[in-house]
């Protein structure tokens, strides 16, 4: 799977990543970082704990990191968890998190395909 492929598969906006990046193994390197990115395991586990102030923090700042990779459907999920959790409404945000569930492992596991022809 080329990494187009990947943007179009997961509801990325690749276009608009290339247009502000300008170099496809530039992209490349940020989708490999992505896999890294403690974020989303620290949503879950305040979720789980109920803090839904930590919870904001890490649903925050993996809504931008989302938008600066042009991962739209996951910055879509993300953004509704995150207004969710900005008023304090802990039930809501966890009402959302199946759909950010599912975009997220998505990603995850097509970051693989998408980056290994060019390894």
């Amino acid at each position: 799977m080329t990494l187009r492929e990947f943007y179009d598969r997961t509801g990325g906006d690749y276009e608009g990543v290339l247009s502000r990046v300008l170099d496809e193994g530039r992209i490349r390197k940020y989708v490999k970082m992505f896999k890294n990115d403690p974020c989303y395991g620290e949503l879950e586990m305040f979720l789980e704990k109920g803090n839904v102030e930590q919870a904001f923090r890490a649903s925050h700042t993996l809504k931008g990191v989302c938008l600066n990779i042009g991962f739209n459907r996951l910055y879509s999920y993300t953004d509704t968890v995150t207004e969710a959790l900005r008023s304090k409404d802990l039930a809501l945000a966890c009402e959302n998190m199946p759909h950010l569930r599912a975009s997220y492992k998505e990603i995850i596991e097509g970051i693989d395909a998408a980056c290994a022809e060019e390894a």
